[in-house]
């Protein structure tokens, strides 16, 4: 065979970049854009079937990035749009399409009969609608499609003036009562009261830190040090005299003196955050001046906090003078998910769901963490609701933001 004529076609070969033609017609995609690493006049030659050689490996790739694992009757039954389809909505339905087979759309289950639940339609509506059959003027219901389905990233749309804009910061979150603060504020309570150790462990994430930061904030008597992986028994002497406006001496045994003197008799207390992160020693002060002080102290800290008090034989003094010690908290509560989610978007965001089965799998989603649903999900769900004020937030919209800001799976 003389290879300067082109290649023989099989029928399915012709078919299929007869519909890739029709599908970069209908996009605007050009043979540039759909090289799949090809030479471009390799590309070009295989779409005006004039290869010369066998261009089923070319096609295969064509095929693949334009419509994934799609059979050929699949993407037949979208071709040939009614005439209400201007060129926009022949688009918009052709990139609805494309997103259906993507993975990321694939991996949470999302189909037209899922997307008619949320839309309140049949799912022949929806199959019309994106296959170009729909009798009516399509451009509306593609658009609120397109909403459901599209790549949540962080510039889409232009925000709307017509609603209040709300924004989560990190670090700029205002305060919301959970389950959690309630707790806390109970082991403090009990620390000042009753003048012995008690303890708080929950896993991170649950707003502990919060929670003793609004505590301290309303209650004065409390002496807080910030523990970490730094914090031993000298940091923990130098932050009480700081906070006591003692003068520090070069001998530790002299500064504790002072700070019991200074904490005897009266209703002052001591809380430890980030306890289970210090060093071995920097219990050993705070039991010295509880005992000769006569003051509580609060540890809070990690799950491991409590591991590390009833197992390690050093920590035996201490768990010895606990009074208060809660089972740790390993997750919120479905009403600390709902109460945080509505009072941080301040009504701004319009629901799809809005019954115990929505919170309860938003729940499920976060993990149980309030971190997750407030510094993490939130801040990208109400950039994306700021900028679609129409769109209804669901299932649909929540696994695309972890999907693909957070790349975390579907639930």
């Amino acid at each position: 065979m003389s290879y300067s004529q082109p290649h023989p076609y099989t029928a399915e070969q012709t078919l299929r970049v007869e519909l890739i033609n029709q599908e970069l017609s209908t996009t605007g995609m050009t043979a540039e854009e759909l090289n799949c690493g090809f030479a471009l006049q390799s590309v070009k030659e295989v779409l005006a079937n004039k290869c010369t050689i066998n261009p089923e490996k070319v096609i295969a790739k064509m095929w693949h990035q334009l419509f994934g694992e799609a059979a050929i009757t699949e993407v037949e039954k979208r071709n040939g749009f009614n005439k209400s389809y201007n060129r926009a909505d022949r688009e918009l339905a052709a990139r609805i399409c494309l997103r259906l087979q993507s993975p990321q759309i694939r991996e949470q289950n999302i189909t037209s009969a899922s997307i008619a639940v949320s839309m309140g339609k049949s799912p022949a509506s929806i199959s019309q609608l994106i296959n170009g059959k729909y009798n009516a003027k399509p451009t509306k219901h593609l658009h609120d499609i397109w909403a459901l389905i599209r790549p949540a990233d962080i510039d889409q749309g232009k925000p709307s003036d017509e609603r209040k804009q709300i924004n989560i910061v990190y670090g700029d979150v205002r305060f919301i009562p959970t389950s959690t603060s309630k707790l806390i504020a109970m082991a403090c309570d009990q620390a000042r009261q009753r003048k012995r150790f008690t303890v708080f462990a929950g896993q991170a994430g649950l707003g502990k830190t919060k929670g003793i930061t609004e505590y301290c904030r309303h209650n004065k008597e409390a002496i807080l040090i910030a523990g970490s992986e730094q914090t031993s028994s000298t940091q923990v002497l130098e932050q009480l005299t700081t906070a006591l406006g003692l003068s520090r001496c070069p001998s530790a045994y002299k500064n504790m003196q002072k700070i019991i003197m200074a904490l005897r008799d009266t209703d002052r207390f001591i809380i430890l955050d980030e306890a289970d992160k210090c060093k071995p020693n920097s219990l050993d002060p705070l039991r010295t001046i509880s005992d000769q002080a006569i003051v509580g102290v609060t540890l809070v800290g990690n799950i491991q906090l409590v591991d590390k008090l009833q197992t390690q034989e050093r920590y035996e003094l201490i768990a010895s003078r606990v009074c208060f010690w809660p089972k740790p908290i390993g997750q919120i509560t479905v009403e600390d998910i709902r109460t945080l989610f509505l009072e941080l978007t301040e009504g701004t965001v319009k629901l799809a769901q809005d019954d115990a089965k929505w919170w309860q799998w938003l729940h499920k989603r976060v993990e149980g963490n309030a971190r997750e649903l407030v510094e993490n999900l939130l801040p990208h769900l109400l950039n994306h609701t700021n900028k679609n004020p129409d769109t209804a937030v669901d299932k649909l919209l929540v696994n695309g933001i972890f999907s693909s800001v957070l790349n975390k799976p579907a639930v």
